[in-house]
């Protein structure tokens, strides 16, 4: 049995131990840094891809965070994970410096609100939120934005996505989890020498920047978007730079343009200026509508008529390995549609879109809403890599044009089940490779080539990627209408139904892999699994969940107690 004198030594050699051990430990934390997450989605870690753009900054960066005071407990939950990712980028890179600031702590109104439209003008997003006081509720001003500088360079990070001006409980949750990705994405901008260019053509009928609003901001995030009317003059695309005093050649102007909708021919100076410009590696996505179907004509009759629309753009389409056909597909797996009678019905003519699963741009996303789309056929040369990316679902209906599109057919007396005897068809196609020009073996028009000599004429391209689309509403976004003006829905938010679609997702995936951006793809498809519990479940053995998690803790702390008390008296028992 051990003595008194040796027991008391014992301790205190013991306790100096722990202390020393634990120094040691707060030495060693400062030169090694580690995250335990043991989640099986990996919800509380950043990707490697976050890391790796984190700890490539080279200079200070600095995060004002205007989200800090007295604030509701959801936002409370977005300062507290902004501030945890924040830390987190820290401990890759100490270059990393941010502040928490309360936009609202001048006690001055006037000097307030001025503060206020300060950050606004910086483009810093705010909520006027009604909180409960001792009075009642009374509206508060929040700012859940950043302000972000980097180098000469400022751009601010909204960190609360909705289109809500009271936001909910949701938005907040699904801002949360699209933090790191929203944060990566202003770093990238900022921290890029070159910040790829992302243009919509006009001049042809194309949906305008209210219809396209929503997609337009998401890109801007990460890259310059305009606005860039051909208009049949050669720079509109393309301009020469100088390689040294006796050589220059041409390259494009922009990284990749959309065409959304055209509704007007295109002229073959045009048709000239596209193909040499993904001759030069541009980059195009072609949302196409080659049947023009309206639902404003339903409202003054059962029926109307799809007319097909010719853009002179199939010669084009066909020579890169595309063909829109001039036909509509109908599915039973469609979006709903507002009956006079106030019910919602099924409407085959919007067939549900579903990814094809074995490709980046597609993984994890949901259906896609479409409306009055046609097939597509893959055509042409196996120099390029063809791959589809949507589909409509099996036992599709092709109706040519000019098309019957009748409300008593489909939506009252029921459609024939017979006529729906086809595959799913293909609506997305992406292709990839080096494109032979359509002007390849062709005598150009020297009205088409005037000041030739300033331009290089190629007939093969270098590689590059193009997106065809059978249905230019893919990318369209409903629009709101306000006394203050057209506000854009959500890109895929459908406000008839109520429902979400994949659109966004899918048209920002297309878009950053085709401009080598996978890592922000990777980001989006970060999947956070939501662990419902069973109700009925957790009703009828109510008791026995709440003794399991009450009693039974408590229960097993007593007994290692005892355990251990039993043991040390053994050991340590002191002789007398």
């Amino acid at each position: 049995m051990m003595t008194a004198k040796k027991l008391k030594q014992q301790n205190i050699i013991q306790l100096f131990a722990i202390i020393i051990g634990i120094i040691a430990l707060n030495i060693l934390a400062q030169f090694y840094f580690e995250r335990f997450d043991l989640t099986t989605e990996k919800r509380f870690s950043v990707s490697n891809t976050t890391k790796d753009i984190v700890a490539d900054l080279d200079d200070f960066i600095y995060f004002k965070v205007y989200l800090e005071g007295d604030l509701p407990t959801n936002f409370e939950l977005l300062k507290n994970s902004t501030r945890e990712l924040l830390d987190e980028f820290r401990a890759y890179n100490k270059n990393v410096m941010y502040e928490f600031i309360n936009p609202s702590e001048n006690d001055n109104k006037k000097e307030r609100f001025k503060f206020y439209r300060q950050l606004a003008k910086e483009g810093l997003a705010y909520y006027n939120v009604p909180v409960e006081t001792k009075d009642g509720f009374a509206q508060k001003t929040i700012f859940p934005s950043i302000l972000l500088t980097y180098k000469d360079k400022n751009i601010p990070i909204n960190l609360l996505v909705s289109s809500k001006k009271t936001p909910s409980d949701a938005d907040i949750n699904n801002s949360i989890q699209n933090l790191e990705l929203n944060m990566v994405n202003a770093i990238r901008k900022i921290s890029k020498q070159k910040i790829p260019r992302v243009v919509f053509t006009t001049g042809h009928g194309e949906l305008d920047s209210y219809s396209t609003g929503d997609l337009a901001y998401e890109l801007s995030k990460t890259y310059d978007v305009g606005q860039i009317k051909l208009d049949n003059k050669l720079s509109s695309l393309m301009r020469r730079v100088m390689i040294d005093s006796l050589n220059s050649k041409m390259i494009p102007l922009y990284d990749l343009i959309i065409i959304a909708k055209p509704q007007t021919p295109y002229t073959t100076k045009e048709i000239f200026l596209l193909d040499q410009y993904i001759m030069h590696g541009g980059k195009v996505v072609w949302a196409l509508d080659l049947v023009k179907a309206n639902m404003d004509s339903l409202r003054y009759s059962t029926s109307t008529l799809g007319m097909p629309i010719d853009l002179n753009l199939n010669e084009l389409l066909f020579k890169y390995g595309a063909r829109i056909n001039s036909n509509l597909v109908l599915n039973r797996n469609a979006m709903e549609i507002g009956t006079a009678e106030g019910t919602l019905k099924r409407w085959d003519f919007f067939p549900l879109a579903l990814p094809v699963k074995d490709h980046l741009i597609t993984k994890n996303l949901t259906a896609i809403a479409t409306r009055f789309v046609s097939t597509i056929d893959i055509v042409g040369s196996k120099e390029i890599n063809k791959t589809v990316l949507l589909k409509t679902d099996k036992r599709s209906r092709i109706m040519p044009t000019p098309a019957l599109i009748d409300l008593v057919d489909i939506i009252y007396k029921g459609p024939n089940p017979a006529l729906y005897n086809k595959a799913g068809q293909n609506i997305a196609l992406l292709l990839e490779g080096n494109f032979h020009s359509v002007f390849e073996n062709r005598i150009l028009d020297p009205r088409i080539m005037a000041n030739s000599h300033l331009f290089d004429i190629k007939y093969k391209s270098i590689n590059t990627s193009q997106l065809v689309l059978s249905d230019g509403n893919i990318l369209e976004n409903q629009v709101m209408e306000t006394a203050n003006g057209k506000v854009p829905y959500p890109l895929g938010y459908d406000r008839y139904s109520k429902k979400m679609f994949d659109n966004k997702k899918f048209m920002l995936n297309a878009i950053n892999y085709m401009l080598g951006d996978n890592a922000l793809i990777q980001l989006r498809n970060k999947q956070y699994k939501i662990r419902l519990l069973d109700k009925t479940k957790l009703s009828n053995e109510r008791l026995k969940y709440q003794i399991i998690n009450t009693v039974l803790p408590i229960s097993i702390i007593i007994i290692i107690g005892l355990i251990i008390s039993v043991i040390r008296k053994r050991k340590y028992g002191i002789k007398k």
